[in-house]
């Protein structure tokens, strides 16, 4: 990762280039996911939001929507990704 400022990880994309990770925990089920950034890079651009309101937009609890109850009420946390957790990878150029 680079030391270009101001850091900035409100894309996907931004995400993707900066190495970091992504979970999210359903409130109402307790259920937690981490996220593949990349997965969402390949399915949703790489100009997607991933701020709060813009992620609520495009995931849901599977298993809450199954249920006929809330499935957006969710919250996202993002992650330092250690050099040894990327598995060598390298960010973008």
């Amino acid at each position: 990762m680079g030391k270009e400022y101001p850091f900035s990880e409100a894309t996907l994309g931004g995400k993707l280039a900066a190495g970091t990770g992504l979970s999210v925990d359903c409130l109402t089920c307790k259920r937690r996911a981490v996220l593949n950034v990349a997965d969402l890079v390949k399915r949703f651009g790489p100009d997607q939001p991933c701020l709060h309101w813009d992620l609520l937009k495009i995931i849901n609890c599977s298993e809450c929507r199954a249920a006929g109850r809330d499935d957006r009420n969710l919250q996202f946390t993002n992650h330092a990704v250690t050099p040894e957790q990327r598995n060598g990878w390298t960010p973008c150029p």
